[in-house]
């Protein structure tokens, strides 16, 4: 392998979200000129992205079963974003066991939560000695949910800790819009999670457990019955005075979960809760999108609900999709809330990008004001307010927006 630092690395670049990531990055006024790079397994996939790409990366192929090559890939930069999923299954702790022994910052897009929490107990403390930052949660699911929980939070008068027993807030993240659509991927993450089922190395305590990313951590949600999500165990829909009615939230037990390591980590969790849902107008709105559209057979792109490995959301879909979180903090009566939207479909387009600026700040921003400085960490605690300017910024604001309205005084 040639010596010269790269600013990052994609790994698993020709996959369906890797090549929206490179795409995106290849076209970032930012990196442009500077030296990055594309891996994966297929040396020759990787030399027709690259051709494609107008800042031609250097490729590295390299399987991740290759312990020598995967530590001679991760000595040539400084940040490496992993697009190589499902992660319990494509070897994925080899390659983010590497980065958190030699320093190099790392983030992916793991949704597989009992993974996540092999993860945390393996590799945390050598982290912390390294210097690396893990970025748990490094697109859709969790950035909105994580940062928008940070900012409702110091959007409050005071933020309870364990100095203060008697003072509480609670949180809660509600979806109001998610258009998207399906991908292989994602079919391919749910069909990882049942073969953990079915080995037992993801059990029903692990999946009702708040704090499973946090291990040993007992938090203000620790009453059973837990549930991942934050909601009551027996919680379908309810009437709500401010979103009509609300519902559970397919994403909420991932997000909430990442949310929770972050109160853990920042010692707010006996203080603390997170629930999330979705209002009934986010499944309005996406229906809508899809029939207006003719289910994208009036663009000649239908949306393939059955997508096969390596297939995603139409171009449309891609483009036209979108999300938008509200979180609200309140506590002793005051109430604070952060609203957060953005361009895309969430799951690809928009995630896509989430991951690739906060690959960019890791390598080009000053991100030392943040909370923590290594470790297996969450988007807030390893980046806090320098990724939200980051995301404000992308695309000259059009991507996403962040609008936080303050607890009165």
């Amino acid at each position: 392998m040639l010596t010269e630092p790269l600013v990052l690395i994609v790994y698993g670049a020709t996959g369906f979200t890797g090549q929206l990531v490179a795409t995106y990055l290849d076209a970032h006024p930012e990196l442009h000129g500077k030296p990055w790079a594309i891996a994966g397994r297929t040396q020759s996939k990787l030399a027709e992205l690259s051709a494609k790409l107008g800042d031609r990366p250097e490729t590295l192929c390299v399987n991740l079963e290759d312990s020598d090559a995967v530590a001679a890939m991760v000595s040539r930069t400084t940040v490496i974003l992993n697009c190589a999923g499902p992660y319990s299954v494509n070897n994925g702790a080899v390659l983010l066991g590497a980065c958190a022994r030699a320093g190099v910052h790392y983030s992916d897009l793991a949704g597989e939560g009992y993974w996540q929490a092999e993860m945390v107990e393996a590799f945390h403390n050598l982290a912390v000695e390294s210097g690396a930052k893990v970025v748990l949660g490094g697109g859709v699911d969790s950035i909105p949910s994580d940062l928008g929980a940070f900012m409702a939070t110091e959007a409050l008068p005071t933020v309870p800790n364990q100095s203060m027993p008697n003072q509480s807030v609670q949180l809660r993240g509600v979806y109001t819009r998610y258009t998207g659509s399906f991908s292989g991927g994602t079919i391919n993450s749910g069909k990882a999670i049942e073969r953990a089922r079915k080995s037992g190395s993801y059990t029903d305590a692990m999946e009702a457990n708040p704090y499973l990313l946090t291990p040993g951590a007992a938090g203000i949600e620790t009453q059973a019955p837990g549930t991942a999500d934050g909601m009551a165990a027996d919680f379908k829909w309810t009437f709500d005075s401010t979103y009509g009615a609300v519902s559970n939230f397919f994403m909420a037990g991932i997000n909430a979960r990442v949310v929770r390591r972050s109160l853990t980590l920042r010692d707010e969790h006996q203080n603390i809760s997170y629930r999330e849902c979705a209002a009934a107008g986010m499944w309005l709105r996406m229906i809508g999108m899809w029939a207006s559209r003719g289910f994208g057979y009036f663009l000649g792109e239908p949306i393939n609900f059955k997508p096969t490995s390596g297939e995603g959301p139409p171009s449309w879909l891609l483009r036209d999709g979108g999300f938008e979180i509200e979180v609200t903090a309140i506590a002793n009566g005051q109430l604070a809330q952060t609203r957060i939207s953005g361009q895309g479909d969430p799951g690809y387009g928009a995630t896509s990008k989430m991951l690739a600026e906060l690959g960019l700040c890791l390598a080009l921003d000053d991100h030392s004001g943040s909370s923590h400085q290594a470790g297996v960490l969450t988007p807030s605690t390893a980046l806090g307010h320098a990724l939200v300017f980051r995301l404000t910024q992308a695309q000259n604001g059009k991507f996403m927006q962040f609008d936080t309205t303050p607890a009165a005084n």
